[in-house]
């Protein structure tokens, strides 16, 4: 199985998340992470399985949440672009491609 790696910009994303749900209720964040790590998983497991968004990046929900893990496949790993709010702005992490 491929390692999961997350652009800085996407780990970013991912701790705010989590900081802003534990802020709605105690232990929120962590059942938010738990859910990221799951999804994490399932791509690592077969990560041509979702389909293309913008090649080469393709997407995977998260269960329970309202985001998804845009990543791009490398030989060698997987690199997360994003991970977006399903309510944000459309193609915001465009520039990451770069």
């Amino acid at each position: 199985m491929k390692s999961v790696i997350y652009l800085a910009v996407a780990d970013a994303e991912l701790v705010q998340s989590a900081q802003y749900y534990d802020a709605q209720r105690e232990g929120l964040g962590r059942l938010f992470l738990d859910a990221v790590r799951e999804t994490e998983s399932r791509i690592r497991r077969n990560p041509r399985l979702w389909a293309l968004r913008v090649r080469p990046v393709r997407s995977c929900r998260v269960k329970r949440f309202p985001f998804r893990l845009l990543y791009v496949e490398e030989s060698e790993r997987v690199v997360v672009l994003a991970v977006m709010h399903l309510s944000r702005r459309p193609g915001y992490w465009l520039a990451r491609l770069a």
